[in-house]
């Protein structure tokens, strides 16, 4: 408890303040993505840049792309491990349309091959929902940390 008083006192000293802030959030619009993982994505883009009216930027997301490749071989021969790596790019356009920000984001995970090809199917589909989920973070972070040096 001591500590955790002390940390406080220094943290607020030193000018801790968060990244990002709601209101940068309110200024951008998420365009939708086509497919069912671009819906995924918009999705998730949507509960951090919730619509509004007031919309200062648009966010213009590529539909993510999805790489499959095997990560390890079982002492059989058989295919134990994929790896997973996704990615996709974005812009962020002002007002006037003009590119502000364009950039591209990736993230990797894996998925257990069984003897089951349902079980197989399902943890695919699990790991590429996770990864949209960690695609998307990373979105709202470039954006809102580049928001956030904007209107310094």
């Amino acid at each position: 408890m001591k500590y955790s008083i002390l940390a406080f006192l220094f943290l607020s000293a030193c000018a801790f303040h968060p990244v990002y802030t709601n209101k940068t959030r309110e200024n951008v619009c998420v365009e939708t993505i086509p497919n069912e993982a671009g819906y995924r994505l918009y999705q998730q883009l949507q509960q951090h840049f919730p619509e509004t009216e007031k919309c200062l930027y648009t966010l213009s997301v590529n539909t993510p792309s999805y790489t499959f490749s095997d990560q390890s071989i079982s002492d059989k021969d058989f295919i134990t491990t994929q790896y997973i790596s996704a990615s996709t790019h974005y812009t962020l356009k002002d007002k006037n349309k003009q590119v502000v920000l364009k950039n591209g984001v990736s993230t990797g995970g894996s998925s257990a091959i069984t003897s089951n090809p349902y079980a197989t199917v399902v943890a695919e589909e699990k790991t590429s929902k996770d990864l949209t989920v960690l695609l998307a973070e990373q979105i709202v972070l470039h954006v809102c940390a580049f928001l956030d040096e904007e209107n310094k």
